[in-house]
C-alpha cells in the first residue's frame, strides 16, 4: 500500500474543483458544513477545506486490502485522530469521530471494529467517498453475529442516502464526490452492462470503452439511489485522471437536494444520454481540459464546477431560494 494517494492531479481536483464547490455551498447555506468521508491518515482534504467544515465523520481501515482484524496495527487510525483532535483543540472544527474499519463494513454493521455505534445526527453536506484503491468487489466482512458476509461499496452509498433522507432537518442539500478506479468490476457492473447496448462505443479502444461503461453504470445507479430517497441529483462532468502508480481513476460529482413528490420518486432534471455524450475532463500541465478521444463524437464541457452547477435547473429550482 502506498504511503499516500496524494498526487498533483489529486491536489488540483481537491483545491481547484472540489474546494470551489464547497466554498459555494458554504456561502449558499450560510453555515459551516458537515463532512463524511475517507480523508486518509494525513487528512489532506480536511486540511484543504477546513475553513468551511464544522464537523468531521471519518473512516479509516487498518491494513488495506486485508479484512479487518484486531491484531492489525492501529497506527493510521491514531494518526488521523491526532490530526483531527488538534483541529478540535484549536477550535478550527467543533467535533469529529473516526470509525475503525472499511466504510462499507462500518455502515452496514452499524458499528466499527472498536464497537463504536455508527450514526448520523446532522445533515451531511460533503460526502467524500474516495474509492481509488484497487477495489475488490464485494468485500468480505464479519457481521455482528460473527458470520462472514459480502458487502458492496455501493450498498454503503445507498445506506448513507437513506440515513440522510430520514433526518428531519431541512433543507437537505449536499455534494457527493466519488472517486472510482477504472478497473472497478463486479457482478453488479456486469449485470448492468449485459442489459444495455452501446453502439457509439464500438470503435473505441478497450480502456476508453470501459471508462464509459463505468460512467454509465455509476450515473444510472446513483440517480436511482438519489431519487428513491427523495433527492434530486445533478451530475457534473466526470474527471478522468491518473493516480499513484499510474492507476486510472474517475472522479464523479453529484449535487443533491431534497424534494418529495406524491409519486414517491424525486424528479430528475437532466438527460442521461446528454450526460453520456459529454467529454471527460482530464488534466494536462496541471490544468483541467476537455479530453480528446478518437473515434467518438463527444461535446465539450465547461470546466468551472460552480459555473456548471449554478446554471443548472436543479440549482435554480432547489438551491437558489431558501
Amino acid at each position: 500500500m502506498p504511503d499516500t494517494f496524494n498526487t498533483e492531479s489529486k491536489i488540483l481536483i481537491r483545491s481547484q474543483w472540489s474546494k470551489k464547490l464547497i466554498k459555494f455551498i458554504n456561502k449558499k447555506l450560510n453555515s459551516k458544513l458537515v463532512y463524511l468521508g475517507l480523508p486518509s491518515p494525513d487528512a489532506e482534504d480536511i486540511l484543504e477545506w477546513v475553513d468551511y467544515i464544522d464537523e468531521v465523520i471519518a473512516f479509516q481501515c487498518r491494513d488495506y486490502p486485508n479484512p479487518s482484524d484486531p491484531s492489525q496495527s492501529i497506527d493510521d487510525i491514531q494518526k488521523l485522530q491526532n490530526k483531527l483532535s488538534e483541529l478540535e483543540r484549536k477550535r478550527i472544527i467543533n467535533n469529529f469521530v473516526v470509525y475503525d474499519g472499511y466504510i462499507e463494513e462500518v455502515i452496514l454493521n452499524k458499528k466499527d471494529n472498536a464497537g463504536i455505534k455508527f450514526e448520523i445526527n446532522n445533515i451531511v453536506h460533503i460526502f467524500n467517498l474516495d474509492f481509488c484503491n484497487s477495489i475488490t468487489s464485494p468485500l468480505s466482512v464479519v457481521d455482528e453475529n460473527g458470520d462472514v458476509k459480502e458487502v458492496y461499496k455501493f450498498d454503503a452509498i445507498k445506506t448513507l442516502l437513506q440515513l440522510q433522507g430520514l433526518l428531519e432537518a431541512n433543507p437537505k442539500r449536499f455534494v457527493l464526490f466519488l472517486t472510482i478506479h477504472k478497473s472497478y468490476e463486479g457482478k453488479e457492473l456486469k449485470n448492468f452492462n449485459d442489459t444495455l447496448s452501446y453502439p457509439q462505443y464500438r470503435k473505441l479502444e478497450k480502456k476508453e470503452k470501459r471508462a464509459r461503461y463505468l460512467r454509465s453504470y455509476v450515473i444510472e445507479t446513483l440517480k436511482n439511489f438519489f431519487q428513491y430517497h427523495d433527492f434530486v441529483p445533478e451530475f457534473l462532468p466526470v474527471i478522468e485522471y491518473e493516480g499513484v502508480n499510474k492507476h486510472q481513476l474517475l472522479h464523479f460529482t453529484v449535487l443533491g437536494a431534497s424534494k418529495k413528490e406524491k409519486t414517491g420518486t424525486a424528479p430528475f432534471f437532466q438527460n442521461i444520454p446528454d450526460i453520456l455524450k459529454q467529454k471527460f475532463i482530464t488534466i494536462e500541465n496541471n490544468q483541467f481540459v476537455n479530453k480528446k478521444t478518437n473515434n467518438i463524437n463527444e461535446v465539450d464541457v465547461e470546466i468551472n464546477p460552480v459555473n456548471i452547477f449554478s446554471s443548472s435547473k436543479a440549482f435554480k429550482l432547489l438551491w437558489a431560494t431558501n
